[in-house]
């Protein structure tokens, strides 16, 4: 237990996931900025600010969270500043830890931005939200799987289309990449020769077509390797049919 119960100190801690689940959720900065405000306002001590962009609807998979809960075992800081709760958690083995800490008093205090978390009144109150965060993620898991499955009945493949398609992102349908279905194509009628070999067709679209794989924020922009090409020669859709969650449409 920290012995220094007297005096808290905070560790301020923003998270913005990437994932669809949270687009609504104020950005890191801004998150920041409102704690700011609270921390004035109550005249708070903060050590140090965490941020981390990373989804918390599984435990262990945010290394910067982890690395703040050793720190405050460790009687660096006392109180968490958090926009919400659940910016702290939506499962419940991190409900279980942030609660365990707090009726240990190892945390001796978390503030959001209305409202105060404490050892001795609050546990209840701490996990019914807990429990509403991972509701959430429970209700939009079921939610997804259900749209998934509908759109699969429908005959659209549920996820990111492969090569030489893209997903239009008004209509959510999946329609031709005119800059690469005219070169997928080539590659299919040249396989279907029976003349050329998959290495020799990945040269010929790299080389001589200037075939490069679609750029995304993170990636793209290749040339197209062999593993990728058996791939799309593996890959059903390029029948008319796909196959999803172990059914074929």
């Amino acid at each position: 237990m920290n012995t220094n119960e007297g005096k808290i100190t905070y560790f301020v801690y923003a998270r913005k996931s990437q994932e669809n689940e949270e687009r609504q959720v104020q950005s890191i900065q801004d998150q920041l900025a409102d704690l700011k405000k609270v921390a004035i306002k109550l005249n708070l001590e903060i050590k140090k600010v965490f941020t981390e962009a990373k989804s918390a609807k599984a435990p262990f998979m945010r290394p910067v969270f982890d690395e703040m809960v050793k720190r405050i075992q460790k009687g660096e800081a006392n109180g968490i500043l958090v926009w919400h709760t659940n910016r702290l958690f939506r499962n419940p083995v991190d409900l279980g830890t942030i609660q365990w800490m707090l009726q240990q008093g190892v945390i001796q205090r978390i503030q959001t931005l209305d409202r105060q978390f404490n050892p001795t009144d609050s546990v209840i109150l701490l996990s019914i939200e807990g429990s509403m965060a991972n509701q959430y993620i429970i209700d939009l898991r079921n939610a997804c799987t259900r749209g998934m499955a509908s759109k699969a009945s429908k005959g659209w493949l549920p996820s990111l289309p492969p090569a030489g398609y893209i997903t239009d992102r008004n209509t959510k349908t999946i329609v031709i990449d005119t800059k690469r279905f005219h070169l997928i194509r080539k590659m299919w009628g040249l396989l279907l020769t029976g003349a050329y070999s998959p290495s020799q067709i990945c040269t010929i679209a790299n080389k001589e077509w200037g075939y490069r794989t679609r750029r995304t924020n993170r990636q793209g922009g290749n040339e197209l390797s062999v593993s990728m090409l058996y791939h799309i020669f593996h890959n059903i859709f390029y029948t008319g049919m796909f196959e999803w969650a172990g059914k074929r449409y």
